[in-house]
C-alpha cells in the first residue's frame, strides 16, 4: 500500500509540473554553457602597427625622368679656324737717317753783289727703335765771301750752329716729319777802303719749324731761308 501510495504522489507531482510548463509557454530550452572562445559570426579585427609603404627603387628615375626639364641639346656650329694675324708692317721711320739742305739768305752779300746764300748740310737719323720715333742731328755752316774792287774790299763772314730735333710719325705710306731747326751764330761784315777800315758784327738766333712729307726732295722755305729733305744717309 505504501508503494501504491508514493506512485500516486509521484504522479500528482509529474501532472502538476506539466500544467506548469504549460503555463508558461512551452518547453522550456536548455542553457547553452558560455565560454571564452571568441565567437566565429564576428571574428575580431585584428589592431596592427601601420607599415609604411615604400615606393621600389626602379620606379624613382620614372619619376624624375617624368618630371624633369629636358636638356636642349646643343646646337653644332661650325669650326671657323682663327684669322691668321697679318704681320705688322714696318714704319719706314724705324732706322730713319737723312739730310736736310740749308739755304741761308747773307742779306750784306746780296747788297753788293756777292753769292747771297749761304748753303749747308745737316744729317740727322731716329734715335728710338719704336714708336714715338724720335731723331736729332747738327751740323756747323760756314759762309765767306770778298768783294774786291778799286777802292777797296767787301768782306761777309757767317758762322751758323744748327741743330735739328723731332719725330717721325704717322700711318704707313702718309709717315710725317715734324721738326725745330735751331739757327744760332754770328756774321761779320769787314769794309777796307784805303784809310777807312770798318767791322759790323752781328749775333743772333732763330728757330724754324719744320713739317715734311716722308718724301725725298720734300722743300719747306720762308722770308730768306729754304729747307731741302733729302731721305738716306
Amino acid at each position: 500500500m505504501k508503494s501504491d501510495s508514493t506512485r500516486s504522489w509521484q504522479m500528482i507531482l509529474v501532472l502538476c509540473l506539466v500544467v506548469l510548463l504549460a503555463a508558461c509557454g512551452g518547453t522550456p530550452t536548455p542553457e547553452v554553457e558560455t565560454t571564452n572562445q571568441p565567437s566565429t559570426a564576428n571574428p575580431p579585427v585584428a589592431t596592427s602597427t601601420p607599415t609604411a609603404t615604400l615606393t621600389p627603387a626602379a620606379t624613382v628615375p620614372a619619376i624624375e625622368a617624368a618630371t624633369m626639364t629636358p636638356t636642349p641639346t646643343p646646337t653644332a656650329w661650325p669650326v671657323v679656324p682663327p684669322a691668321t694675324p697679318t704681320p705688322a708692317v714696318a714704319s719706314r721711320c724705324q732706322g730713319l737717317a737723312g739730310t736736310l739742305e740749308v739755304q741761308v739768305l747773307v742779306g750784306p752779300a746780296e747788297a753788293v753783289g756777292l753769292e747771297p746764300v749761304a748753303v749747308g748740310q745737316v744729317p740727322f737719323a731716329v734715335t728710338t727703335e719704336q714708336a714715338p720715333y724720335l731723331l736729332q742731328g747738327q751740323a756747323p755752316i760756314a759762309y765767306e765771301a770778298t768783294l774786291e774792287e778799286a777802292w777797296g774790299t767787301y768782306t761777309v763772314n757767317m758762322d751758323l750752329d744748327m741743330a735739328v730735333s723731332g719725330e717721325c710719325k704717322g700711318q704707313e705710306g702718309s709717315e710725317m716729319l715734324d721738326l725745330a731747326l735751331n739757327m744760332n751764330g754770328e756774321q761779320l761784315v769787314v769794309v777796307d777802303a784805303q784809310d777807312f777800315h770798318g767791322e759790323y758784327p752781328w749775333s743772333g738766333a732763330h728757330t724754324l719749324n719744320l713739317s715734311f712729307p716722308l718724301q725725298e726732295g720734300a722743300t719747306a722755305q720762308g722770308e730768306g731761308w729754304v729747307v731741302v729733305l733729302h731721305i738716306g744717309a
